[in-house]
């Protein structure tokens, strides 16, 4: 399944990118630039994260907290260090309208997904909702699944 989530298609597209720029591979380092998308995935997820806490009373696990701030702000600062191209915003344009097709072909609705939906605040938490259904949340789970076995 898909992610509902705008930054979990974020980062795979910068993964992509990375996995590019390190292998060197023209084709996707010159078409690919995920600076302007990892922009708004980063300022999102602040305003996100100020209304969890703020707002819903949300308390964070800290190790939680800052896997969560290295996954959203650590692909800004290497996107705005390593892009050479120039095609930001047509990559930005192209994954909000692509989401938010998908959101409404889905019969989702994104502000129900970011505002109303309980989300885990600890990796207690993402464990259960990795067992109950990964789907969701698998960037976490796989990010779970890697902490719990190095510890």
């Amino acid at each position: 399944m898909i992610s509902k989530y705008y930054s979990t298609w974020i980062l795979q597209l910068f993964i992509v990118w990375f996995i590019g720029y390190i292998c060197k591979i023209n084709f996707i380092t010159k078409y690919i630039n995920p600076y302007y998308t990892s922009l708004l995935i980063s300022i999102g997820f602040v305003f996100w994260l100020v209304y969890l806490i703020c707002l819903k009373d949300y308390e964070f696990q800290v190790s939680f907290l800052i896997i969560l701030l290295l996954l959203h702000i650590g692909p800004l600062y290497i996107s705005y260090t390593y892009v050479k191209n120039e095609y930001a915003i047509e990559n930005l344009v192209i994954t909000v309208v692509l989401y938010l097709l998908f959101m409404g072909m889905n019969n989702i609705n994104p502000m129900k997904v970011y505002l109303i939906d309980k989300h885990p605040s600890s990796w207690n938490e993402v464990n259960k909702v990795c067992r109950l259904n990964g789907n969701n949340f698998i960037p976490l789970c796989f990010i779970f699944k890697l902490i719990k076995f190095i510890y």
